[in-house]
Order: structure tokens, then C-alpha cells, then sequence
């Protein structure tokens, strides 16, 4: 091992030194990065402030300003880990890396071959037109292979596609290869001066689609191994003679980068990876920035290749831009001149236009002073001997000394950046927590917001109760008439008479002809006359009983609003169902609800009956007491027979005319009778009701069962109430939560860290 490769090898071994700090660093930072996002996201949630009893006089303007300090800061936050994971990548490379640039026709390509070893199959060489299109990495190894890194679809139209379309000001952008295939672009218009300097670029996309066959298999995301022979259609762009013969044979378009390994012909660069960047300044939309912003990761130094055209033997304005462009990605680098070399490539230019070049880097670039910014290498790119004498071997060993001390101000700068960044955190943090509600009094507003509305509940289902219980009292109390009941009575009394009319529901002359079939086989009358009398009153009572319809419906009206009063107070408990079912409904969810209390009321409730044989029968049995046939004379106390005919026609017509007048005499008392009792069906459903009221909302585990049903059914009853508590109790405990551990992750780094950079 030669002493250069010593010292290298000392540098990468000290470089893996530094990877301990800087993995932490990147955990702290990338911890510091997601809470960010999830407290902008926490803070995206709009938070209506009156429902959960925050002060409201600046609240939409403080979010406005929480979210831009946010993103101020998570774009700090990305910055530093961008840095961060540069300098890892950095400091984790086992090899040197230095990057090749220039403008196109410079001799770039030959002294990779040169420095490589390899040929034209593999680094590509042209006298005219720009040649290398694939960023490159070519690996001194024992293998000889590349390594394609193949674009997948969507990055190819992003990185690739999307850059033309933006610069030619296009509308839209291709989303899949199928749109790409079918775009239809302008043609290159020479009638439109304005339009000229797009041509090209125009020129070059349309290129793209006609070409899109030869490529579109290609474009996988993975990694494709091959061998070095026939790999120049995959990293270098048509010859001249291709793009005259109308070639469509473009693969380097679906490569994203390759990395080729060859055995270098200088045995000192064991350590030593070349960069093969494409020409800066080509007609390439986004050429220059797409080729160095990967810099900071990938390269350690780059060599800036020159050389005299044809018609300049100056440095130019292209090269100015290129190392403008490379000047950024020197990153933290104090120094260009570590950073950037120049190399002159005499490549058989004559001597008087090589002195010219030198001259101007002189005066231009190193304002007079020789090395004064950049040091300027020369050589001769087609000769290996000399671009390993010359070039080479005094690279490294400048490298070798430099490179410590640009890994030194590297490591500072990312640190100096992260210390910044963090004292930024750690001043604004704690004023975005304090212009946020305070989550130990948010913790309170919970219980608070829903004693209010379990007291809410209660008090709306009693004003809902309350009106049923106001309206049966008043039918309970009122001197009038219940005109629905004195109704269904006469609809009843009426029934009876024409039933009494029809012949007792056989028709006269078929009752008059069953009489008579027998009263004589009976050889009396009075046998006939006890069964057709027990038939009757049992009949009319039957009648009376169709009274239960309309009770039913009394208490399916009452039923239904009670559910109402519920409806109107937490109609997710009565599932929206009405009437027994939404009581019923009711009664489970209590239970669920651990409200037993609660629950038996409207179980009770439900138990209530209303019925003619219950409530009204033993009221009017008097009145049907007329239909027995022996009774018991009042004036002498002694039995007597209610009625008594002959067992003849004449006795039966007098017997059907005795039984219609007694009829109508007994359903007559019985309707007067039980309209008497018109309020007895209000008080009964009026002393249920005010019961169900009693132990609903006066009963002494009410207001604690209430607070029950609120407790368990708050995200059904109140979801928007408590989504917004929710989700202000969260952003502030997010605040918080955040502030404390990015401010304990990062106060090393605020105490310690410098001023930035």
C-alpha cells in the first residue's frame, strides 16, 4: 500500500468515526420531523372554540399563524436532516469519490477512459455532439459489470418528462406512459421568432415519444446487472450518425444511473470511485440542477474539465454557471478551492491556445494570484501515463491532506445548522404553547361539558314529558266532554241497536224461525228464553268491548309522545323507531347504559293497560244485569221471572220485540254509564304517565343516572361537541407533548449548536 493509499484509507476509518453522532443526530431530527407533522396535521382539524368553551377573540388567527411558524419550522427541521444524511452519506462511503464535469466536447469522457481503463463501449467519447446522458459511477473493482438503475414510470415522467413540460410551459403533465404515447405537442414553428429558443427542447421531447418502444419495457425501478460489453446505448445519447439515419433506438432514457466496475489500470486508487457527471449547460431541461443536487451525498470533489475551442481559448460564461452550480453543492465545504479543481486538458490543442486558457483562469477565476481560489491541474486526457502522473496521483495526494479538514468544517456546519435549528424549536415552541389552551384545563372541560349535557338531557326530556302530563291532565280535570270518547261510545250503542234490529244478528225471520223450531220441542217457552237471553248480554258486552280499539289507540297516541319527547331530546337512543318500539328501544339502551332506574320506568310504563273489561265492565255490569231470566222483584223481594211467553208465533214476535226494547234499554244505560266515565281513561293513563315522570326525573338516582346515559352515549348524543373537545385537547396535549420532547431530544444540540449557516 503506498503512502497516499495509507492516509485514505486512515480518512475513511475516521469517517466511520463520526457516523455514531450523526445517526443519533438523524434519530433526534427525524423524531423532531414527524412529530411536526403530526401536530400540523392536529392543527388542520378545525376546532369550533364556543362548543368547547375556549376563548375565541384571536383563536382563527392564531391557527392561521400556529400553521405558518409550523411550516417554517418543519422546513428548518427538513433542511437540517437533509444535511444530516448528506454528511452520513458522506462519512459512511468506504471510497473517494470525485465527480468529472464539464461542457460537452472538453475531453470529459476521455479522461475517464484514461483514469478507467475502459473504452468507448463503456464511456462513450464524440467529437461533435454531447455524449454522456447517464450520470455514472465507475468502481475500481476485480469485477467487470454495470449496474443499471432503471427509472420506474412514474419517476421517469416526473424527473424526466415533467422538466420539458414545465420549460416549454405546456399544459399538464403525463400521468402515464399511454398519456405520453398520445400527447399531442406543437411542432417547431420557424414562422414564431419568439418560440425559436424552445425548438431544441421541443426537438428533444418529441424524440422522446417517437422513441418511447425502445425504452418503455425498460422503465422497472429495479436494478438490471449486465455485462460492460454493448452498454454505450444505455448511458450515451444517439451518434450523429443515428440521429441523421432517424434512429428510435434510445435506452439510456429508462436509466436512471449506472455504476460500472472495472479494474483500474493504476494500482494506488483502491479507494476510488469516478462520478461521471453529464455535460452542464446541454440542452436538457433541468440538466444542471438534476446532475449536482445529489452532490452533497455522492461526491467529495469535483474536477472541472477545460479546454480551448475552436473558436475560445477562454473560460466562458457555461463554465461560470457550471461552477456556480457546483459552488452549491460544496455544502458546508468553507473552501472552494477543496472542493473544485480545474483541469486543463491539453488533448493535442496547441501550446500558444493552452497558454491562453491558463491565462484566463489566472486572471479570471483566481484574480491574478496562482492557486488563489482553485487549484488548476493539466494533462493530457488521451495519454494514461501522464493523466496518472499529472493529474491523478497529485489529486490524491492533495485529497489526502484536504479532505480531513473539509470532513471537519462538514461535520461543524451540519451541527452548527441542527444547534440553529433547534434554538429556533426551542424558542418558538414553548410561545405556540403558551397562545394554546392549556391541556390540564381541557382535561377538566371533558367531565364539565358533559355534566351540562347529561343536565341538558334531563331537563329537555322532562319540558318533553311535561306536555304530555299537562295535556292528561286537563282531559283528567276538565268539566267538559272528550268528544273522541263519547263518540266511540255512540259508535258502540249504535252497533248494538242495528245488531238488536237485524234479528240479534240473524235477521228477523230466521231468529222468528228458530224460535219457533224451539220453543216447542221444549214443550215451553223458557228454556229458549234463558239461552237467548244469556246469548244477548254476552253479545252486548262483546260490543262494548270494541271500546279497547280506540283505548289501544289512546295508548299508542301517548306511546308515541313520550318516544317524541325523547326523540326531541337524544333521538339516537330511540333508534328511530316510534311510538312502543322507541320506548322499547329506550328501555335496553338504559340498561346498556347501567341506568336500571331509568330502565324499569319505562319498563313500568309499558306495563300500563287501558281496557274496557279492566276499567269500564265493572262500572256498567249492572246495566246488563236485566238479561238474566229470574231476578228479584223490588217492591216484594220475591223472585219473578223477567219475561214469560207462549210458545207460539204470538209468543215468539212478543219475545224478539221484549228482547230488542231490553237491548236497547240496557245499551242506552250502558252508554250513559260509561259516558259518566269519560275521564276514567285520561286519569288512568294520567296517574301512569305522572308516575313515569316521578321516577324518571324526581327520583333521587335520576341526575346520577342521567350523567350515566350521557357518559356511555356521549359520541352518539354530542359527536360533534366532544369530536371538537377531542380534538382540542389533542392538538394542546400535541403541543405540548411535542414541544417537551423536541425540546429534551434537541437541548443538547441548542446549548452546544453554533450560529448556522
Amino acid at each position: 500500500m503506498g503512502e497516499v493509499s495509507g492516509r485514505v484509507e486512515a480518512l475513511v476509518a475516521a469517517r466511520r468515526g463520526r457516523l455514531g453522532e450523526i445517526d443519533a443526530e438523524i434519530a433526534e431530527w427525524s423524531e423532531a420531523e414527524a412529530g411536526l407533522a403530526r401536530l400540523a396535521q392536529s392543527l388542520d382539524e378545525p376546532v369550533d372554540h364556543q362548543v368547547v368553551g375556549l376563548a375565541a377573540d384571536h383563536a382563527a388567527g392564531a391557527i392561521t399563524d400556529h400553521a405558518v411558524v409550523l411550516d417554517r419550522l418543519r422546513s428548518d427541521v427538513s433542511a437540517t436532516l437533509e444535511d444530516l444524511r448528506a454528511a452520513r452519506s458522506r462519512f459512511a462511503r468506504p471510497t473517494i469519490n470525485i465527480g468529472v464535469s464539464g461542457k460537452a466536447r472538453v475531453g470529459k469522457s476521455t479522461l475517464l477512459q484514461s483514469v478507467s481503463g475502459l473504452t468507448d463501449d463503456q464511456i462513450p467519447t464524440g467529437p461533435d455532439v454531447p455524449v454522456t446522458a447517464v450520470r455514472s459511477r465507475i468502481m475500481q473493482s476485480d469485477r467487470q459489470r454495470a449496474v443499471l438503475h432503471m427509472h420506474s414510470v412514474e419517476s421517469f415522467l416526473a424527473d424526466v418528462i415533467a422538466p420539458y413540460h414545465r420549460d416549454l410551459a405546456l399544459d399538464g403533465i403525463p400521468r402515464t406512459l399511454a398519456d405520453f404515447r398520445g400527447w399531442a405537442y406543437p411542432k417547431p414553428d420557424r414562422d414564431t421568432p419568439a418560440e425559436h429558443s424552445n425548438n431544441a427542447k421541443l426537438v428533444t421531447l418529441l424524440g422522446m415519444q417517437e422513441s418511447l418502444d425502445s425504452y418503455a419495457d425498460l422503465l422497472t425501478g429495479k436494478e438490471v446487472e449486465r455485462g460492460l460489453e454493448g452498454l454505450r446505448p444505455y448511458i450515451a445519447y444517439p451518434t450523429s450518425e443515428d440521429v441523421v439515419a432517424g434512429t428510435t433506438y434510445r435506452p439510456h432514457l429508462a436509466v436512471r444511473e449506472a455504476v460500472i466496475e472495472s479494474s483500474f489500470p493504476h494500482s494506488d486508487v483502491a479507494r476510488l470511485v469516478i462520478v461521471d457527471l453529464p455535460g452542464l449547460g446541454e440542452v436538457v431541461a433541468d440538466a444542471d440542477e438534476r446532475h449536482v443536487r445529489n452532490l452533497r451525498h455522492d461526491v467529495d470533489a469535483v474536477l472541472l474539465v477545460v479546454r480551448p475551442s475552436s473558436t475560445a481559448a477562454y473560460y466562458g460564461d457555461s463554465d461560470d454557471k457550471a461552477l456556480k452550480l457546483l459552488d452549491k453543492a460544496r455544502g458546508h465545504v468553507r473552501t472552494p478551492g477543496d472542493y473544485v479543481y480545474f483541469v486543463i486538458n491539453h488533448g493535442g490543442e496547441a501550446p500558444g491556445r493552452i497558454d491562453v486558457l491558463r491565462n484566463h483562469l489566472h486572471s479570471q477565476v483566481n484574480a491574478g494570484t496562482d492557486g488563489g481560489f482553485y487549484e488548476v491541474l493539466e494533462t493530457n486526457a488521451v495519454d494514461p501515463d501522464a493523466v496518472n502522473q499529472t493529474l491523478l496521483i497529485p489529486l490524491l495526494d492533495t485529497l489526502s491532506r484536504t479532505l480531513p479538514k473539509m470532513d471537519d468544517e462538514v461535520f461543524a456546519g451540519v451541527m452548527a445548522r441542527a444547534g440553529a435549528t433547534a434554538r429556533r424549536i426551542d424558542e418558538t415552541l414553548p410561545l405556540l404553547v403558551a397562545e394554546q389552551a392549556d391541556p390540564a384545563e381541557l382535561a377538566h372541560k371533558a367531565p364539565e361539558l358533559l355534566q351540562r349535557r347529561a343536565s341538558e338531557l334531563r331537563w329537555k326530556v322532562d319540558q318533553g314529558l311535561r306536555e304530555v302530563v299537562e295535556e292528561l291532565w286537563r282531559a283528567a280535570h276538565r268539566d267538559g266532554v272528550d268528544e273522541r270518547y263519547t263518540d266511540a261510545v255512540e259508535a258502540v250503542f249504535n252497533e248494538v241497536r242495528e245488531w238488536a234490529e237485524d234479528g240479534f244478528g240473524l235477521g228477523t225471520a230466521r231468529w222468528q224461525e228458530e224460535a219457533q223450531l224451539s220453543m216447542p220441542t221444549e214443550h215451553a217457552a223458557s228454556p229458549f228464553i234463558v239461552e237467548e237471553m244469556h246469548r244477548v248480554r254476552v253479545e252486548v258486552t262483546r260490543r262494548f268491548r270494541a271500546l279497547d280499539g280506540f283505548f289501544h289507540e289512546q295508548l299508542a297516541r301517548i306511546w308515541d309522545q313520550i318516544a317524541a319527547a325523547f326523540r326531541g331530546a337524544c333521538e339516537p337512543l330511540v333508534e328511530g323507531e316510534h311510538g312502543e318500539q322507541a320506548l322499547r328501544n329506550l328501555e335496553a339502551r338504559l340498561r346498556r347504559s347501567s341506568c336500571p332506574v331509568l330502565a324499569d320506568a319505562v319498563h313500568d310504563l309499558l306495563q300500563t293497560r287501558l281496557d274496557y273489561r279492566t276499567h269500564l265492565h265493572p262500572r256498567v255490569r249492572e246495566e246488563l244485569d236485566g238479561f238474566n231470566f229470574e231476578g228479584v222483584d223490588p217492591d216484594t223481594g220475591r223472585p219473578r221471572v223477567a219475561l214469560l211467553v207462549s210458545a207460539d208465533e204470538t209468543g215468539v214476535e212478543l219475545l224478539e220485540q221484549q228482547l230488542r226494547e231490553r237491548i236497547h234499554k240496557a245499551a242506552f244505560e250502558t252508554m250513559v254509564a260509561l259516558q259518566r266515565e269519560a275521564v276514567l281513561p285520561a286519569l288512568v293513563l294520567y296517574a301512569a304517565v305522572k308516575q313515569f315522570e316521578d321516577e324518571l326525573i324526581l327520583s333521587g338516582d335520576s341526575r346520577r343516572e342521567f350523567l350515566r346515559l350521557a357518559r356511555s352515549n356521549r359520541d352518539v348524543l354530542w359527536p360533534d361537541d366532544f369530536r371538537q373537545l377531542d380534538a382540542a385537547t389533542k392538538q394542546a396535549q400535541d403541543l405540548a407533548e411535542i414541544a417537551r420532547r423536541v425540546s429534551e431530544g434537541l437541548a443538547r444540540r441548542a446549548r452546544q449548536g453554533g450560529d448556522g449557516v
